[in-house]
């Protein structure tokens, strides 16, 4: 079996060598230095450069074309809508770019479990398939700890769709938490009754960090009209570099 060209290996070191850091600031901090991630795109089109002079003379250039367009294409230009929206950040965007231009050439990549060979489709497909699939496991798995832990408990009112929502979209978590944890947004917002107490009303997850909401819970608490311990329902907000950096190394592990 012939061996993978050295860029390739180049090109896996260098993206560890800024993925790994990036999922620990992601993780902690939910924030990645500007330069950090403009310099692994800057690295990206240098190596995509140098991988196109190593692919070029082997592929028609309609080949390489298509594969580079639907690398570099589909995915970044949905997440730059979704960041734009303020869905999710712009460095989870920088990074999938990145990712998208340093692989978006039809060339033999190694994987330690599998064969080396060209992926079809291109890497950055199944970095964001695995990012997503690992998401969802760690999403679900903590929902149903937190359901178990503090109980399945809604306002009342609410229609199938909208108890439906909040178990997609959230999971429990006390008041507390909401208010001193910036990567929650609460799905539930505090509304003062006549002549007395507190209704909890849903609203939909419009962006990823709303400062009026914690706002106005924070007020509720203040004036002592809800407790820090009571249990709402709240988005969190994944640390999707993080989970793609685990993608990365499931692939170069797996091939997929």
């Amino acid at each position: 079996m012939d061996s993978p060209p050295l860029i390739a290996v180049v090109e896996y070191s260098i993206t560890l060598l800024f993925l790994i850091p990036f999922a620990i600031y992601d993780y902690k901090r939910r924030d990645i230095p500007d330069k950090l991630v403009y310099l692994f795109l800057a690295s990206s089109v240098i190596l995509g450069i140098l991988a196109y002079t190593d692919v070029a003379p082997a592929l028609p250039i309609t080949a390489v074309g298509l594969y580079f367009f639907i690398s570099v294409v589909p995915l970044p230009l949905v997440l730059l809508v979704l960041a734009e929206l303020k869905l999710m950040g712009f460095a989870d965007f920088f990074v999938v770019l990145s990712l998208s231009i340093m692989y978006s050439l039809p060339m033999r990549y190694p994987t330690l479990l599998a064969s080396t060979n060209i992926p079809i489709p291109p890497i950055s497909f199944y970095v964001l398939i695995n990012a997503l699939i690992l998401q969802v496991i760690v999403h679900y798995s903590i929902t149903v700890a937190r359901v178990l832990r503090h109980g399945f408990k809604l306002p009342g009112g609410l229609g199938v769709l909208d108890k439906a929502y909040l178990l997609i979209a959230g999971w429990p978590v006390r008041v507390g938490e909401v208010v001193d944890k910036e990567y929650y947004t609460p799905l539930l917002v505090p509304f003062e009754r006549e002549p007395g107490g507190v209704e909890w009303r849903i609203t939909r997850l419009t962006r990823i960090e709303d400062p009026g909401l914690r706002s106005r819970i924070r007020e509720f608490l203040e004036r002592g009209l809800i407790s820090r311990d009571e249990v709402i329902w709240a988005s969190y907000g994944h640390p999707l570099v993080t989970y793609i950096a685990v993608g990365f190394i499931v692939y170069i592990l797996l091939g997929f």
